[in-house]
């Protein structure tokens, strides 16, 4: 079927970068755009109307964890100083023997919620980080995402004394035997639901992969030819824990061990020599990255919430790194995300001329698709994939604009998308992903993270409850008021 979008702000591909035409057309036949241009003459057998709207290429997230993120939702404005700027430590470690709130969420409960919000939200490719990739490769194919996605595996596991310090424990066969189940799962799914999906692999943590770990990965990811992408850079625990077992810093310690390469994605990537809190002289991190071809998945809003922020976007692109944008926990809008990338690093570089528009736009779209070496991604040109994105621009949120691209970054969110398309096919229509019950979804959504947080006491290393832990921004109101 050939379909023409015709009467919306185009961002077309040419020269090796996005250009915007105005009150443009853009043609796709099948999964595939044929025609960008100021005008089509040819025949068609389906017409949109893209008057007021701004026509992107699909989004590319390249780092996202799909569940209900009860973790993360609980310890907002909490958390224990002495885990830092820490998160995901809070909720993703505890007494040995004893499943932490993540590995305890239904993982199609939680997949289906997260993977439809991002689809919802303008993402047609994600990188789908997440121990059960069964359900999700099931889940992505059915919405009609374009995922990457296996099995994350480990070869240590973070625990909490009955005191409360944080250890790990050390397991490599376990390890190895998550990557030879990764390997299988690629072997089995990679291009099944006509090729949207596809294999990556996921060493979960540098401070949980042992050097023979990493080896290995690099090996099979090679035979296999598929990507890498690992968390590093996370926190100044992890940053130190690799100084002190190896007297290297976890970006000197990946490339010391061969994962660093072109496909790989480094995760966060925060806590490095170029930022203030690493403390460590004459470091060379960001020329590292930037010789290795390997790239990076800016997450900005998690690091926000927990009073971080990369040193800085502008730094990595102009050291010769390929950043691009991910979601990582909640919300996932990354349209939100290009906003957090762009103030974040003004304010870091105390410069309003560095993370432009124009620069968080290009690593939501060009930056992820480079990442996963896909050509074919983040851009609007013909060959390209027929993954395409309509914005209403008509709104009092969005207001007047001269310029598309930047009202988009500054005042749009994910409720401003209209129409999402993934391989030629319409998968949301007026802002709703088609065939899904969305209200029955969040209320199925809300009962699972209820049910997680009913657990903290069984996992948490005192025993408090969810409210002791994390209790509501106001106390409850203690009687009736008035008559």
């Amino acid at each position: 079927m050939k379909t023409l979008i015709q009467g919306g702000d185009v961002v077309a591909y040419a020269e090796g970068g996005h250009r915007l035409l105005r009150g443009g057309a853009l043609v796709f036949e099948n999964d595939r755009v044929t025609f960008v241009g100021r005008s089509f003459t040819g025949s068609v057998d389906r017409r949109i109307d893209a008057v007021g709207k701004l026509v992107i290429p699909g989004l590319v997230n390249i780092h996202c964890h799909a569940d209900v993120e009860a973790g993360g939702r609980l310890i907002a404005d909490i958390g224990r100083r002495d885990f830092f700027h820490t998160g995901f430590l809070n909720y993703y470690s505890a007494k040995k023997g004893v499943k932490p709130l993540g590995p305890r969420q239904d993982p199609d409960i939680g997949g289906r919620f997260a993977l439809a919000e991002m689809l919802r939200n303008g993402c047609t490719t994600v990188v789908d980080i997440v121990a059960t990739a069964e359900a999700h490769a099931r889940i992505a194919g059915e919405l009609g995402l374009r995922a990457f996605v296996s099995p994350t595996y480990r070869s240590a596991d973070y625990c909490v004394s009955e005191t409360g310090q944080l250890y790990y424990e050390h397991d490599e066969a376990g390890g190895l035997a998550g990557l030879d189940r990764a390997k299988a799962f690629i072997g089995k799914h990679a291009g099944s639901y006509e090729g949207r999906i596809q294999g990556m692999l996921f060493p979960y943590q540098v401070d949980t992969c042992s050097p023979t770990l990493l080896r290995a990965t690099r090996k099979a990811a090679d035979e296999l030819g598929v990507g890498i992408e690992i968390h590093a850079g996370q926190n100044l625990l992890e940053f130190h824990e690799i100084l002190r077992r190896h007297t290297m810093t976890p970006i000197e310690y990946l490339a010391d061990t061969g994962l660093l390469a072109p496909g790989a994605i480094v995760g966060h990537c925060i806590v490095n020599t170029a930022h203030h809190l690493a403390a460590v002289p004459a470091g060379r991190d960001l020329e590292i990255l930037a010789q290795s071809g390997a790239s990076v998945a800016h997450c900005p809003l998690v690091f926000a919430r927990r009073g971080n922020a990369l040193e800085s976007f502008a730094k990595f692109r102009q050291a010769g790194i390929n950043v691009g944008l991910g979601t990582d926990t909640y919300p996932r809008d990354l349209i939100s995300e290009m906003r957090w990338a762009s103030n974040l690093c003004k304010i870091v570089e105390n410069d309003f001329t560095l993370g432009t528009a124009a620069d968080v736009f290009t690593a939501a779209t060009l930056g992820g698709a480079r990442a996963l070496r896909r050509d074919d991604l983040g851009r609007l040109a013909p060959g390209a994939k027929a993954d395409i994105v309509l914005i209403n621009m008509r709104s009092f949120r969005m207001g007047p604009y001269r310029d598309p691209i930047k009202a988009l970054v500054q005042c749009g969110t994910s409720d401003d998308v209209d129409q999402v398309i993934v391989d030629g096919e319409t998968r949301v229509e007026d802002g709703h992903v088609v065939g899904l019950d969305e209200a029955r979804l969040l209320a199925e959504a809300q009962a699972e993270a209820d049910r997680l947080w009913a657990t903290v006491p069984e996992w948490h290393w005192q025993g408090l409850t969810a409210d002791q832990l994390s209790p509501q921004s106001f106390p409850p109101l203690a009687s009736d008021l008035g008559r």
